[in-house]
């Protein structure tokens, strides 16, 4: 039996013990399990179960924070009208195919001279194209779960991914100044490598 499914058994050993199937009991109950396990670990033997559970952890609570940001960002530019203009018009250009070989699509322009912008925006705000990230995660639980991420990030779409599984298209609303290497990044120093070392 993994270490993952006697943690499981374990906190429901608890809640059966305290006759209490509430969540919050599960949970506490879950960590009291891991607790136990860690303190005998010299008689079960070693096992990576024991530093996956605090990157976990440390994963959740990162992603909620930049879920967070994300959605902090999103309600300004939906809350704040008249960021570009005074009729509220954002001016758009398309990316030309030239330009980069993995960005297409459409992209917004500076404002006009006569526009007026909200305090905290600057004329880049909004850079929406659609970047091609190469991929380091390889089965399909990594690649699904990294996928699923960015869709659930508000401002990123996952698209498509290529047929050699290498590659993950992705439509984003945020490119800031339009540096696409620089979005890349983030994501794969991101979401991807965290996705890798919980995963491996």
């Amino acid at each position: 039996m993994s270490m993952f499914l006697f943690n499981l058994l374990l906190a429901l050993t608890w809640a059966m013990a305290t006759g209490q199937f509430t969540v919050p009991n599960l949970v506490f109950g879950f960590g009291l399990g891991y607790l136990l396990l860690r303190s005998v670990q010299r008689i079960v033997g070693p096992s990576p179960y024991f530093a996956k559970v605090p990157l976990a952890l440390r994963f959740a609570l990162l992603y909620v924070w930049e879920l967070i940001l994300a959605n902090i960002r999103l309600a300004y530019d939906v809350l704040v009208p008249g960021a570009w203009s005074r009729t509220g018009a954002v001016r758009m250009t398309p990316i030309a195919p030239h330009s980069h070989p993995a960005v297409s699509g459409w992209r917004t322009g500076p404002p006009s001279n006569g526009s007026v912008r909200a305090p905290l925006a600057s004329p880049s705000y909004i850079t929406p194209g659609v970047i091609a990230i190469p991929l380091d995660v390889r089965t399909d639980a990594e690649i699904t779960l990294l996928a699923n991420l960015i869709t659930l990030t508000p401002g990123s779409v996952s698209l498509d991914l290529s047929a050699d599984r290498r590659t993950l298209y992705v439509h984003a609303m945020y490119i800031d100044g339009g540096d696409v290497e620089a979005y890349r990044r983030s994501v794969k120093e991101g979401l991807e490598r965290r996705v890798l070392e919980l995963l491996r």
